[in-house]
C-alpha cells in the first residue's frame, strides 16, 4: 500500500499551497486585464469518504469537516486563505516540531461577529468551531 497522503501534502502544505494558488490566480488576472480572484478555506479534521451511486459511480466526503470547509471557503474574503482554529493549531504546532520560521506561515484573526458570504448568507463562529484566521 501507498504512504497516507497526510506524509505529503502535510497541513502546513496545505495551506501554502492556497497561498500560492492566490498568488497565482492574481498573477493570471492581471497579465490578462481580468477581474478575477478566488478564496481558499482549510480545516484540519477527520473525513469520511467513499464511492457513492449505483449506475455513475463518484467519489464523495461526508463529515462535519466538509460543512467546516464550505463555510471557510464561502465566507473567506476575496483572494484570501481562510484557516480554521484547528488548522492553524496544527499548523503551528509543524511548524514548531519542524524549525519553520513563524513569518512562513502568518495567521491574523478574522474581525466581526459573524461571518458573510459573497451573497450576503450570514454564518456564526460556531459553525466553524471558533474564531478563524
Amino acid at each position: 500500500a501507498e504512504p497516507p497522503l497526510t506524509d505529503k501534502n502535510s497541513p502546513l502544505s496545505v495551506v501554502l499551497f492556497g497561498i500560492d494558488m492566490v498568488r497565482a490566480i492574481n498573477k493570471w488576472s492581471r497579465k490578462r486585464g481580468e477581474n478575477v480572484s478566488c478564496r481558499v478555506g482549510v480545516h484540519h479534521g477527520t473525513v469520511l469518504g467513499g464511492i457513492v451511486g449505483n449506475v455513475n459511480h463518484r467519489y464523495h466526503l461526508f463529515g462535519e469537516l466538509t460543512t467546516i470547509l464550505e463555510v471557510l471557503e464561502a465566507t473567506a474574503p476575496e483572494g484570501k486563505v481562510q484557516v480554521s482554529q484547528a488548522c492553524k493549531l496544527v499548523v503551528e504546532q509543524q511548524m514548531q516540531d519542524e524549525g519553520v520560521q513563524a513569518h512562513v506561515a502568518l495567521f491574523e484573526e478574522r474581525a466581526g461577529d459573524q461571518l458573510v458570504t459573497s451573497k450576503g448568507e450570514i454564518h456564526e463562529y460556531e459553525e466553524v468551531k471558533g474564531r478563524i484566521f
